[in-house]
């Protein structure tokens, strides 16, 4: 049993060694196939207990069926087993584990994991992990997780992750439901939380985060929220987040102010102008009144940009507004902002809804 159980444990350590190894060179390594022995058919309970023996980490599979566990010195074909299966070297073909699929070299083909599949070099193929995958060196397939994939090489293909996608660079697009990390992106970011030093294509989320991205500031007046100022910021001007406060010089003690959220893309004009096309949701907060309570604008805008100096422009922007609102004042519900609207109805006793043409000017840079 000592015998058996130092066995294992280094079984288990080699998967550990899968990701503290040093991966700079592994890309470029061929895959190593015709140095081992191969078994046609390999049959076992967990290693050492099985149709190998202790000659396990000396041959190679081509049909390994295990109640347990698997150990080899590499996969040409299929495996399956309970928990775990572990190449010493490489795999080549399809490894199903109920726990975790761990190869210490390249992989070629597919890895099905309850819970994680690890690869110490360049994986060729595709990974299907209930919580992680993880690549020490380039992806050149797809990856899905529950939870998240790690490539510390390149990426061509594709990410998707419950809560993370990380990659060194990425050609292809991340989709993770909480944050997309990369250092290059040729592709497409979705996610929550953007996050990449350059990418050629759209971050599309709440916050997306780029040092050589898309980023302005502008100031201008408006109807209904009389000084504004606002923050643009994504990957590039594709598609970019607006972080947006809004207010009105107080009158007669009362005040209205709001924070607004949106979303834009800008597109060229001309050989110097520039046509920004934008939405932005603010939530309104007036005398009085609650944060909790309904009273929003929303607003479709089309920003004309005309460059005066460097990054300073002039913005002329049209605007329709949509009023929508819950709240009870003196003169109804919904307080009027604006002295004129295309369209003013209330819905259930309870909902104003205005809408409105409106025009905003300001100055960007």
């Amino acid at each position: 049993m000592k015998k058996v159980f130092l066995y294992l444990s280094t079984l288990f350590l080699t998967a550990g060694q899968l990701i503290a190894q040093d991966t700079t060179q592994v890309d470029d390594q061929p895959l190593m196939k015709g140095q081992y022995p191969i078994r046609a058919v390999q049959i076992g309970f967990v290693p050492p207990l099985s149709t190998n023996g202790l000659e396990s980490g000396k041959v190679s599979n081509r049909l390994s069926l295990n109640a347990l566990g698997s150990y080899a010195a590499a996969l040409d074909g299929f495996e399956a087993s309970g928990l775990f299966n572990l190449e010493k070297d490489y795999a080549d073909g399809v490894q199903f584990a109920g726990i975790v699929n761990a190869v210490r070299h390249e992989a070629r083909g597919a890895q099905f994991a309850g819970i994680a599949n690890l690869v110490g070099g360049p994986l060729h193929g595709v990974q299907f992990g209930g919580i992680t995958n993880v690549v020490g060196g380039s992806v050149q397939g797809a990856q899905f997780a529950g939870i998240a994939n790690l490539a510390g090489g390149r990426v061509r293909g594709l990410q998707i992750a419950g809560i993370a996608n990380v990659a060194r660079s990425v050609h292809g697009p991340q989709i993770a439901g909480i944050v997309n990390i990369a250092k290059r992106v040729n592709g497409a970011q979705i996610g929550l939380i953007n996050i990449a030093q350059d990418i050629d294509g759209p971050q599309i989320g709440l916050l997306s985060i780029s040092p050589n991205g898309y980023r302005r500031f502008e100031v201008w007046a408006s109807d209904a929220l009389y000084a504004n100022v606002g923050f643009k910021m994504g990957g590039n001007r594709k598609f970019y987040n607006i972080f947006a406060l809004g207010a009105t010089l107080p009158t007669d003690n009362q005040t209205r102010w709001g924070y607004g959220y949106g979303i834009g893309t800008n597109l060229p004009m001309g050989k110097r102008n520039e046509v920004s096309i934008e939405a932005i949701a603010y939530h309104i907060h007036e005398e009085n009144t609650t944060w909790d309570q309904l009273n929003m604008l929303n607003q479709a805008r089309v920003s004309f940009i005309f460059p005066l100096h460097n990054r300073f422009a002039l913005t002329v922007t049209p605007t329709f507004n949509v009023q929508v609102s819950q709240l009870d004042v003196a003169e109804g519900i919904g307080t009027k902002w604006v002295s004129w609207s295309v369209y003013d109805r209330l819905t259930n006793n309870e909902t104003r809804v205005r809408m409105w043409p409106g025009l905003n000017i300001g100055v960007q840079f």
